[in-house]
This record gives C-alpha cells, structure tokens and sequence, in this order.
C-alpha cells in the first residue's frame, strides 16, 4: 500500500524548521563549551592540589633523611659448591676412614 501523500510544506514552516534548527545547535555549542570549560577548572585544581601535595611530601621525606646516599649494586650469584656440606667435616672424615678399614 502507498502511504497518503503529505502536504507540501509552506516556507513559513520551512523558515521555523531552519530557525529552531539554527538554534538548536547554537545551544548544543553553548552547552558544549561551558561543560568543557568547567571540566577543564575542574582538572587544573585537581592537578594543582595533587601538585601541592606532592611537593609537601617531597619536602618532609628530603627532611627526614638528608643525607642518603643513592648508589648502584650488583647481585653476584652463589657458585655452586663442589662437595656435599650437609654434614660437617670431621663426620665426612670419619665415615671415609670407617670405610676403609671395613675394606678387605
């Protein structure tokens, strides 16, 4: 089925469409700008407490403890060792001169 043929519209109701239109997004911009504004001195205040605080910090931790020297190190591993030390030394002796008398 067709749908009924719609009336043409007059350029009265074209000139209000154009002027509602106009003014829509003149406001949507308007809108825009003062969120963006507000947004934006919303950030610099935050980032300038978060600036203040952490140049009070910086100031109390260089207070506590001025003279801390920075340096550099170096991990060196343990080398493995070549003979078993889970028992002491005077055992190992020992036991090796237990086994050589048992020996015929």
């Amino acid at each position: 089925m067709k749908p009924p043929p719609l009336a043409k519209p007059s350029w009265l109701n074209r000139l209000g469409l154009a002027a509602t239109s106009v003014l829509v997004i003149a406001v949507g911009f308007a809108v825009a700008s003062v969120l963006f504004v507000v947004l934006l001195a919303a950030g610099l205040v935050a980032g300038g407490w978060l600036w203040w605080r952490l140049r009070r910090l910086a100031r109390q931790a260089q207070q506590a403890a001025p003279d801390f020297i920075d340096g550099e190190y170096t991990v060196e591993p343990d080398r493995p060792l070549l003979e078993d030390r889970r028992t002491a030394p005077v055992e190992a002796a020992e036991r090796s001169a237990a086994a050589s008398r048992r020996a015929p």
